[in-house]
């Protein structure tokens, strides 16, 4: 069986959480676990006011499952409350408990009315060893999702991470039933030759990484090249350019981990669209 979907729902980001995580596991066939992380320890010494504060902890854990319960009436779900010491950890111990693929799906903090990720302490945390891949959606997801996923996008360059997000890309689209298309950004920081036709030689370094990434498509599969810089480029996909953006964690760090680097840390900062972060291999 395909590991599940972990929803961490919490907050004004659950609704938007709940939206991606169910059509996605419902679309991959995946269980869904939805989990909220509460402190089960307390900051004061003294053992009866310990309980209180863990119980009460407690039942404002149930009462946001609660919430997510009537949100997804008539859904097939598991719900959880996990007791940590802080919800990086319990979200993290969630997922290894869920399978090392297990696929977290987190909300963001809101943006001011922009529909744009931006991850909280929880989300950043998370996503410096994650066990598995991990979703960001955007503030107010849930107002312009799809009513299924069409379209994959993969962030793809050729190196180690980007190998790695192009495996998981092609498996989640083969999933789906949906579009794969490989994207990938001509940066503007490209060396210019002091000497010559600068043009001609842009055209000839232009031509050589697009074959370098249309060489790694599958038939059937799009390329598209953007203009750098390239967290602009790939921060600029709307919603009507794709549903989900794959991309890797950098190239060090432990191995089957996932470990932003400077490229996607500010990404997952500025993205318009949901973005998946698989582990490095």
């Amino acid at each position: 069986m395909s590991a599940p979907v972990v929803a961490a729902y919490k907050g004004a980001a659950g609704p938007d959480v709940l939206t991606f995580a169910t059509r996605f596991a419902a679309a991959t066939g995946r269980e869904l676990h939805v989990v909220t992380v509460y402190p089960g320890g307390a900051p004061i010494g003294r053992g009866r006011v310990d309980g209180e504060w863990v119980a009460y902890n407690r039942e404002e854990a149930d009462r946001i499952l609660d919430e997510a319960r009537t949100a997804l009436a008539g859904t097939e779900a598991t719900f959880s409350a996990v007791a940590a010491e802080s919800a990086p950890r319990g979200l993290h111990d969630a997922l290894e408990g869920a399978g090392g693929d297990a696929l977290a799906v987190l909300g963001s903090n809101s943006t001011g009315g922009v529909r744009r990720t931006a991850p909280g302490s929880t989300a950043s945390r998370l996503l410096s060893g994650a066990p598995g891949p991990v979703v960001l959606v955007p503030w107010d997801y849930e107002e312009f999702a799809p009513d299924h996923f069409a379209r994959i996008s993969i962030a793809y360059i050729d190196t180690p991470d980007g190998r790695a997000a192009l495996g998981a890309g092609r498996s989640i689209g083969t999933a789906l039933s949906a579009s794969v298309e490989l994207l990938s950004v001509l940066p503007d920081t490209l060396v210019r030759p002091s000497l010559g036709e600068p043009r001609r030689f842009a055209e000839a370094q232009r031509e050589d990484f697009t074959q370098s990434v249309q060489s790694a498509a599958a038939p059937g599969e799009h390329v598209r090249l953007l203009e750098g810089p390239v967290v602009d480029a790939l921060a600029d996909l709307r919603p009507g350019d794709t549903d989900l953006l794959v991309c890797g964690s950098r190239g060090y760090g432990p191995a089957r981990r996932v470990l932003l680097g400077g490229v996607s840390a500010r990404l997952l900062r500025h993205a318009r669209i949901p973005v998946m972060v698989v582990p490095r291999p």
